[in-house]
């Protein structure tokens, strides 16, 4: 299994039970394609500093995913179909980061 930190922006007109609907759906696709998530945490709806696809704000989600590397490329794909999903990174670590993370530190 593969690591990575994994970030979702989501739009910004998403309803608060749409925006956990669409996480529970991510978290469920993770788990179709073998994957599991380790740690999120959801950093809120912050500035952009541009606007995407007319959003000028967007809810950030953060989560630390183990995922076999074979499948990246699929939940990539899956996450492209999602008109929920405005961007997305993920980035493959040898280690998770600590957490909580300092966007949720620089909060208290």
């Amino acid at each position: 299994m593969a690591l990575f930190e994994h970030i979702i922006m989501l739009r910004q007109d998403l309803s608060s039970s749409d925006l956990e609907e669409t996480v529970k759906i991510h978290e469920q696709t993770l788990s179709e394609l073998k994957g599991n998530v380790v740690y999120k945490e959801s950093w809120g709806l912050r500035n952009l500093a541009y606007p995407i696809k007319e959003n000028k704000k967007a809810f950030y989600e953060f989560m630390n995913i183990e995922i076999p590397q074979s499948k990246i490329d699929d939940l990539n794909s899956k996450m492209n179909l999602n008109d929920k999903i405005i961007r997305y990174l993920s980035i493959k670590v040898k280690d998770f980061c600590e957490t909580p993370t300092l966007m949720v530190k620089s909060k208290d």
